[in-house]
């Protein structure tokens, strides 16, 4: 499996795919973090998505009641 025709897996898919390969012909299982290293050394990581820019609140903190604290 060669990782640069794979330009849209992260390295967690490759890691998967490697683990199952390994599973598969009775192999010790690759670390993820070896994937990882060796992934970043070879400029094939994926760009990050950008952070979801934080939502208003849809309320102000109170809580519309009946009675205060009714029993």
């Amino acid at each position: 499996m060669a990782v640069a025709d794979l330009p849209t897996y992260g390295y967690r898919r490759v890691w998967a795919l490697l683990r199952r390969e390994s599973e598969r012909d009775g192999l010790p299982v690759v670390n993820a973090k070896r994937v990882y290293r060796i992934m970043r050394t070879h400029n094939l990581l994926l760009e990050r998505k950008p952070a979801d820019p934080c939502r208003k609140r849809a309320h102000k903190g109170r809580v519309a009641v009946a009675e205060s604290n009714g029993v």
